[in-house]
């Protein structure tokens, strides 16, 4: 049996479609099921109109509910169970690795740094002092991103090709023109996010993901 997985087009939950899509495991170990998390609402698959929260207690997303029922609702642990689903794409370097430990260190980071320092922002309630200085923190992010993780021009976060951690970064930096922040002050990163959103299978992953509709 597939496991499910539960989505939105633009959340960070999309990082786990896009690895899907070029794992080449969607329909057959992954099945994918776009929600409607403010709704929290199933809205496509075999579990559509479902309130949300029955799948997921926390109701956020990526959700990847396994064959045995297991539930994952972290990027890392998903994002790394979707690379392991198909060990030939290279989404994820060989377990026991350096690499592989090298990119839960990069998940880590992307989730408890840089998506909480820009992912604040979408709080539309936020006081313009709060925003203000939400933004100047997500800027302390994207400084680091630019400067230490993307020295010398990198084009991935480990080693020479694309892991999963290029996904959910990449979705992350989709978000700062929305939110207002400038990814242009920060050269090597707008850069970065211009190569992987130009990237065949990630264009072909969008189309595949607006299709669901």
């Amino acid at each position: 049996m597939a496991a499910n997985l539960y989505y939105t087009p633009t959340s960070c939950g999309a990082a786990s479609y896009i690895a899907a899509h070029k794992a080449g495991v969607i329909g057959t170990k992954v099945i994918p099921n776009e929600t409607d998390i403010r709704a929290h609402k199933v809205l496509k698959g075999a579990k559509a109109g479902t309130d949300f929260y029955a799948i997921n207690p926390k109701g956020n997303v990526p959700t990847l509910v396994l064959a045995d029922g297991t539930l994952l609702n972290e990027n890392a642990a998903v994002l790394q169970w979707i690379a392991d689903a198909n060990p030939a794409s290279g989404l994820a370097p060989a377990p026991g690795s350096s690499d592989r430990y090298l990119l839960q260190s990069k998940l880590n980071w992307l989730s408890s740094e840089l998506h909480t320092g820009v992912g604040a922002l979408f709080n539309p309630t936020l006081a313009p002092e709060v925003k203000q200085f939400l933004a100047a923190r997500a800027g302390i992010k994207l400084k680091y991103l630019n400067d230490v993780e993307l020295a010398g021009g990198k084009k991935f976060l480990v080693g020479d090709k694309f892991t999963v951690a290029d996904s959910y970064c990449y979705v992350i930096l989709s978000w700062t023109g929305y939110l207002g922040l400038d990814l242009s002050a920060y050269p090597a990163a707008q850069a970065y996010f211009n190569h992987i959103k130009g990237l065949d299978f990630v264009e072909a992953a969008h189309a595949a993901m607006a299709a669901e509709k």
